[in-house]
């Protein structure tokens, strides 16, 4: 019987408490899920000796190899190509889901559905309040770009895979850093027509840390790969401008430590005026509200 999902995890190396709670966030999802884990020749024995253990117990955990020249792209392609199931979700090997993040998302029918998440600390415990935030409907269909529209959209993806499939999956000519996998894929989908749903639930769980993951690569590599999605959807002049400025704000540095440089400190506020902070966090995108900031900023500098 085919799985109603699947969840594709790419595995270079990683921890092995972070990678044995990222996969069984997958295996014990409230609805039966296929897991496919694409592992490396570089992965280590440790990890693959978390995939055995967890494998034992649980017969829908699959993991196939990766050739040692394919890279971020290439693996989240061989899984997609892989799956056996209509509907495929990516999963980064530091993070998890949900229990019922799957189940929830399969209600909704669409080329595309996007939940919101939630930020924490690299102990998994902490919440980063100030990097998390739900997604809304309302505000994404204002949107007027597609650049806007795919820079909106966010982890947890659940995609119709054969709407991946027809759209050539993530282009691997691009590079190996942030953007290929959640906007220029999800852009290249919504040129196509794709369908979108939006679960405000945080649904994703992103663990925030300085160590090896595609947002801690180079500044310098991070821009050409960003700087090659422009090109391939012939962005120029301010809209160019304005969309490298905005990303390249979190490029080569962990999140937290790029909002806390970005933003500064959080100002105290008194009890009566925090609801309309947490109703601001949650209307607006983090990255339109530091770009208010900034703006704000650089007019009180212009008046001196």
């Amino acid at each position: 019987m085919r799985p109603p999902a699947s969840i594709v995890i790419p595995l270079l190396r990683q921890v092995n408490d972070w990678l044995q709670q990222a996969v069984l966030s997958g295996v014990d999802q409230t609805v039966p899920c296929e897991v496919i884990v694409v592992v490396s020749p570089h992965t280590p024995d440790s990890n693959r000796a978390v995939l055995d253990r967890i494998r034992e117990k649980h017969s829908n955990l699959i993991v196939i190899e990766r050739e040692s020249h394919m890279r971020f792209a290439a693996a989240l392609n061989l899984g997609i190509r892989s799956a056996n199931a209509a509907r495929v979700g990516f999963l980064l090997s530091d993070d998890w889901l949900d229990p019922g993040a799957i189940e929830t998302c399969l209600n909704r029918d669409a080329d595309i559905v996007s939940t919101g998440r939630t930020f924490f600390a690299a102990d998994g415990a902490m919440v980063l309040e100030e990097l998390s935030q739900p997604h809304s409907q309302p505000i994404y269909d204002r949107l007027k770009t597609q650049a806007d529209r795919a820079n909106f959209l966010g982890h947890f993806f659940l995609f119709r895979r054969q709407a991946l499939l027809d759209a050539g999956g993530v282009d691997e000519t691009i590079g190996d850093s942030p953007g290929v996998d959640d906007f220029d894929l999800i852009w290249c989908l919504l040129d196509r027509g794709a369908s979108v749903s939006i679960v405000e639930e945080r649904l994703y769980n992103y663990r925030d840390h300085p160590g090896e993951r595609l947002t801690t690569r180079s500044r310098e590599e991070m821009v050409a790969t960003f700087s090659r999605i422009l090109d391939k959807h012939h962005i120029a002049g301010k809209e160019r401008e304005q969309l490298m400025g905005e990303h390249s704000l979190w490029f080569g540095e962990s999140m937290g430590t790029a909002y806390r440089r970005i933003a500064g400190p959080v100002l105290p506020l008194p009890a009566w005026l925090k609801p309309l902070r947490t109703l601001y966090r949650a209307a607006l995108p983090l990255r339109t509200r530091v770009a208010i900031q900034d703006r704000w900023i650089r007019k009180q500098q212009r008046l001196g």
